[in-house]
């Protein structure tokens, strides 16, 4: 939940220059949005700790088209990160790209809950926090702006003593007042983020009982939640949510995209291995999970699939349950049952790509050095879900074709902002592109090579 933190992070990201001269001008649109925020994606996305996981990503996204059709965002497209830190946090960057920690489900048990929270996030969209704070940030100084890039630097690296050095070392005031939303953008948020909920099907309710998980770990005084110092709480933001609340009518409630006991799965997929304080609810209920994917870790798949398959049939027919199921089977050697349950994601969720990489790696199980056709549609389509690529490059390295593992290892550079890197896998690419193979694919990498290069 840290916006224009991680806005102001693109400021030191890029280079020097280019911080002195940023302005609010380059927010002005939302086609210059979009552009900076891409920008801003390659820049830093090595640095976030990205959780490379389709389905999370594929229901992430799910969730994200569900709200934006309650915000004037236009044709704005929507950017999922499924990131792997412990810390409660979700931030929305400009140009629509959405981040959301793991930590978030130790303390949110409903998929109400997380859409409230991402309500909230795109209610700052929606608004332009990030052009409006810009725009009131241009009286500080060029030195605050330098020291500012540094500090949110630090913060959204976790770098805690970097941080503190930095802050100590000076112009500490300005730097924090110019990272903070102002209470009147974030009762603004509330406000506009809670009938978005609504008119998604959600219950209102959920937005405030976040803003009181919000509040408990203000109490706690925890160092690390540095959201809380950007997204302001105060009694009078909880009663100005609890009264708008009060005034709503709910009676047209939507089927949640997962079920509860989905959203459960999910849930405990998610926090396996998160170390829980003294302060978190305990996820006992999620420990028959963690045990699978302990042991699936330690590659002891066949046990793990007997403990699945004891589960109750509610839970293991899920669609986290189908993706569970998907990963032991596959390494089990159960490709039949692994075929089925990818069918039946793909099915009920046709726009997803999880099926098509998942079918990718039923391919390297089986032996067959056949790439599923859709694959490449869905490249074409999405070139900037990293998942794919990342997909081909096992394809790639398991039947030894050093064309495909170049092709993707330039996107994987590309989409890290390792432009250099980047052209150096499509020289390799070209010199060993089969002559029998059309080049397009050669010819959309050189493509975004050059868009690239060009902001």
């Amino acid at each position: 939940m840290r916006k224009l933190l991680f806005l102001c992070l693109l400021i030191g990201s890029i280079n020097a220059e280019r911080s002195q001269a940023l302005s609010a001008d380059d927010l002005a649109t939302r086609e210059g949005e979009i552009v900076f925020g891409q920008a801003w994606l390659k820049s830093t996305r090595s640095r976030l700790g990205e959780r490379i996981d389709p389905f999370c990503i594929d229901l992430f996204e799910t969730w994200l088209t569900r709200l934006k059709n309650q915000f004037d965002l236009g044709t704005m497209p929507m950017t999922a990160l499924c990131l792997n830190s412990q810390e409660f946090n979700a931030f929305a960057a400009p140009g629509g790209i959405v981040g959301m920690n793991r930590g978030v489900y130790l303390d949110l048990k409903s998929e109400s809950e997380v859409m409230a929270v991402l309500a909230h996030e795109l209610a700052h969209l929606a608004q332009r926090h990030h052009y409006r704070g810009l725009r009131n940030s241009e009286r500080l100084s060029t030195g605050t702006l330098a020291t500012l890039a540094g500090v949110v630097a630090a913060i959204a690296t976790r770098q805690g003593q970097a941080a503190q050095s930095l802050i100590m070392g000076g112009q500490a005031a300005n730097a924090t007042s110019a990272l903070a939303y102002s209470r009147e953008y974030e009762r603004e948020a509330d406000r506009i983020g809670v009938t978005a909920l609504q008119g998604a099907g959600y219950p209102p309710a959920a937005m405030s009982r976040v803003l009181q998980v919000l509040a408990e770990k203000q109490s706690q005084a925890t160092r690390d939640l540095a959201f809380l110092s950007t997204h302001p709480l105060g009694i009078e933001r909880q009663s100005d949510l609890d009264a708008r609340i009060a005034q709503m009518s709910f009676s047209d409630a939507r089927t949640p995209v997962l079920s509860a006991h989905d959203f459960t799965m999910f849930r405990c997929i998610q926090t396996e291995n998160l170390q829980i304080s003294v302060h978190t609810n305990p996820t006992t209920d999620c420990q028959p999970i963690h045990r699978i994917l302990e042991h699936y870790r330690n590659e002891k798949f066949q046990e793990a699939l007997s403990l699945f398959d004891a589960l109750p049939k509610t839970v293991r027919n899920t669609f986290s349950g189908l993706d569970i199921e998907i990963a032991l089977t596959i390494q089990s050697g159960d490709f039949d049952r692994a075929a089925e349950a990818i069918d039946t994601i793909a099915l009920f969720f046709p726009s997803w790509l999880q099926p098509s990489i998942a079918r990718v790696d039923l391919t390297i199980a089986r032996g067959v050095p056949e790439l599923p056709r859709e694959l490449r549609d869905h490249m074409v389509q999405r070139p900037e879900r990293l998942d794919l690529w990342r997909a081909l490059a096992r394809y790639a390295q398991a039947f030894k074709k050093d064309h495909l593992l170049f092709e993707a290892r330039g996107w994987d550079a590309l989409l890290n902002g390792k432009l250099e890197a980047s052209k150096t896998q499509l020289s390799r690419a070209r010199d060993a592109w089969p002559k029998t193979l059309n080049q397009r694919p050669l010819q959309l990498l050189e493509k975004a090579i050059k868009q690239t290069a060009s902001l």
